[in-house]
């Protein structure tokens, strides 16, 4: 792409020039671009291109001679035939991840029957009723609706060998009209989850445009064009990916349990492979992102005590403080230059001076219960070093029906025997902490299995998290791992 223009910078019209995703600006004053000037950043540059098209970059780090930006919007018609770019009611998708997600083979019924002595068999358009998908929801307070639709072309062309398209988009309409500003943080819900359904990072849109609601009818009125990473690529299909007909009853949950991560960020997409390339290589980083990823979700949709309870998260904040006073103390303890027995002295010595204080202040019954809250972490804490390997031995108790054909496939494939559920995450979180460590030992064929096992284990507890039935997660396993 490449085009000319001015863009409005500090209440001046400066001269542009676009070629690919560079931009280069061309100061009046072409003295100034030899010399280093100050970057300043702005969410939203506007401005008009030669042929008369409205333009608008955001999030942008500029200089006097250069101009970067993530998002670029440039409006399909000249300037003045439709209502400005600055905001849209509705953005839509297009591209191979919406196709394998929605299947253009899905627009179409097939006749049945083997003899094509007189002609080849029919195929006949489903009705819209039957093809097309749509959903309400809520997120953040705005509300919304995700939808997939499809155009269906025939095609009389002579020169042409194609009988026809259909194309399916993924569009999210929303209640109130939006400034464009809000374009990037949408963008980025809608590649998680096509990036979360592909279990792929390498997503690329085709085409995305945002439109308006004139008269009643959506009018395109601006392409949108994403600076984005190259991971190579896209080469996935309806055989490793999730699909429509994986999530149908559940597709808008799913997409609000992808989307809303980010924000509260807890968006952790490295167990994600980059490409198809990456996704059957393990190294230490993968690794480490992945148990990382595991603890955190199996955290979310198991909360610890100290979530559900005021007191036993009293007692926890006691130790962490007492921990966050006594570093000296652990570096002692880890260079092995005191007991076992002199560290705990010293450190449950801090902790019990100040519940005692407290518990001359409470009432026996009160003080009681404060006093088992205390005796539970004290146990916890004795174990650990064994919180990943607990936890991943919990996944695996209580997802084994769903992850049993993941183990099998991995360890017939490598060539081991899969441990019992407590090895198996003993075996885990020792390799991790290796790793953490500065110290990993040598990757071999069951680390391999466990790691696969893991993403697999991640993918369960967020898809249960969006409340897909079981019968679906367990296509879904199947298929991605």
């Amino acid at each position: 792409m490449e085009h000319t223009g001015h863009i409005k910078i500090d209440r001046k019209n400066v001269p542009y020039h676009l070629i690919d995703d560079k931009v280069t600006l061309i100061p009046y004053d072409t003295y100034s671009a030899l010399f280093p000037s100050e970057i300043k950043e702005k969410e939203l540059i506007k401005g008009i291109t030669t042929g008369n098209r409205e333009v608008a970059f955001l999030n942008c780090r500029y200089s006097s001679s250069r101009l970067a930006y993530q998002v670029l919007i440039i409006s399909t018609c000249n300037t003045g035939l439709y209502e400005d770019i600055s905001s849209f009611d509705r953005v839509c998708f297009e591209g191979k991840p919406v196709n394998v997600f929605a299947g253009p083979g899905r627009a179409y019924i097939s006749e049945d029957g083997y003899d094509i002595s007189k002609r080849m068999k029919s195929i006949t358009p489903r009705n819209w009723d039957e093809l097309n998908v749509e959903t309400n929801l809520k997120i953040k307070n705005r509300e919304m609706k995700l939808s997939i639709d499809y155009s269906i072309w025939h095609n009389k062309k002579f020169i042409e060998t194609s009988m026809g398209e259909a194309i399916p988009r993924f569009c999210i309409e929303y209640s109130k009209t939006l400034s464009i500003k809000n374009i990037p943080a949408i963008y980025l819900q809608v590649y998680d989850f096509f990036s979360f359904i592909s279990f792929r990072r390498n997503i690329v849109f085709d085409k995305i445009y945002i439109q308006r609601k004139i008269d009643g009818k959506y009018t395109t009125v601006a392409k949108v064009i994403v600076n984005l990473e190259d991971f190579g690529d896209y080469n996935n299909t309806e055989r490793n990916s999730i699909i429509i007909d994986d999530c149908r009853q559940n597709f808008g949950d799913l997409f609000k349990c992808v989307a809303q991560r980010r924000p509260q960020k807890i968006y952790d997409n490295f167990y994600i492979p980059k490409n198809g390339k990456e996704s059957s290589q393990l190294t230490y980083e993968k690794f480490l992102s992945c148990a990382l990823s595991l603890e955190s979700e199996y955290a979310r949709l198991y909360p610890s005590k100290k979530d559900e309870n005021e007191k036993f998260a009293y007692i926890q904040g006691l130790f962490q403080e007492s921990a966050d006073k006594m570093d000296m103390l652990f570096a002692l303890a880890t260079e092995d230059r005191i007991s076992r027995d002199e560290f705990e002295k010293c450190f449950y010595g801090d902790v019990n001076s100040k519940l005692k204080k407290n518990f001359e202040r409470m009432s026996k019954t009160k003080a009681k219960s404060y006093q088992s809250y205390y005796l539970k972490i004290v146990d916890a804490l004795s174990k650990i070093d064994y919180s990943l390997g607990e936890k991943y031995k919990n996944a695996l108790n209580m997802h084994m029906d769903l992850v049993k054909p993941v183990i099998d496939r991995m360890s017939s494939a490598n060539g081991v025997v899969f441990p019992t559920e407590n090895e198996a995450g003993k075996i885990f979180a020792d390799f991790r902490n290796g790793i953490a460590h500065g110290n990993p030992p040598e990757i071999e064929k069951i680390h391999c299995v466990l790691f696969e096992v893991a993403r697999a284990l991640i993918y369960i507890m967020i898809l249960k998290n969006a409340e897909i039935d079981e019968k679906s997660i367990k296509n879904i396993v199947r298929k991605l791992f």
